[in-house]
């Protein structure tokens, strides 16, 4: 890890880095969609690789990620927290986007020794919608009443499904906050940060509530229960 560069390509297929996931202790495993975060935290169990996918597997959580669709991957150091680097694997799609990121929440130490022997190229970060200066209303959002309807009810499971990813988390929501334009849930082994007006109304299907955008496609969040 160099001073002045934060970025690297790393020079190595991303199915490879997948196996090393469970070593590298408590991680954070991020979907991006619409400008919403779905976030599981704690360390992982097992990383199975298959021809086409690689399904990671931890306490409450499960992730199915699509090989095809990942091009490269991208290492950053860039985030820094009360002197602590937290390391970020962003692994990209071909349209230069993260398909599914991985924080390393213990420091660099372990993300520098698994990925020691692998090159590293100086790489550009994809640049970022600026924050709106008008954060969206959450009052009256459509989410809200079943997010809100979770609180202190039995265990759910909480899906994100993307292009790369399906991602899932099971537990009880304690909490909803809105907040600076999302509707958080957060417990210490999961967020939900959920942009308000991406969802437009929900749909109920083979015992699954799936969010819908305004032309009434799915958003790929749904909620269901325990699997």
């Amino acid at each position: 890890m160099t001073d002045q560069v934060k970025r690297h390509r790393l020079d190595v297929q991303p199915a490879a880095v997948f196996p090393l996931l469970p070593g590298l202790g408590r991680i954070m495993v991020i979907v991006r969609s619409a400008g919403s975060l779905h976030e599981r935290i704690g360390p992982l169990d097992t990383a199975e690789i298959t021809d086409h996918s690689v399904t990671l597997s931890g306490a409450c959580h499960a992730a199915v990620i699509d090989l095809n669709s990942l091009d490269s991957l991208h290492y950053d150091t860039s985030s820094v927290m009360k002197d602590k680097v937290l390391p970020r694997l962003d692994f990209m799609t071909a349209s230069g986007e993260p398909g599914v990121s991985v924080v390393g929440l213990e420091g660099a130490e372990p993300f520098e020794t698994a990925l020691r022997l692998f090159a590293r190229i100086p790489a550009v970060a994809p640049e970022r919608a600026a924050a709106e200066a008008t954060p969206p209303e959450t009052g009256g959002d459509p989410a809200a009443p079943v997010l809100e309807a979770l609180v202190g009810g039995d265990p759910v499971t909480i899906r994100f499904e993307t292009a790369s990813v399906r991602q899932q988390w099971q537990g009880k929501v304690e909490a909803v906050k809105p907040m600076s334009g999302f509707f958080n849930i957060m417990t210490p082994d999961f967020h939900l940060h959920l942009k308000a007006g991406t969802v437009a109304a929900w749909h109920e299907a083979d015992g699954w509530r799936h969010a819908l955008d305004a032309e009434g496609n799915r958003t790929g969040l749904a909620i269901g229960p325990l699997a």
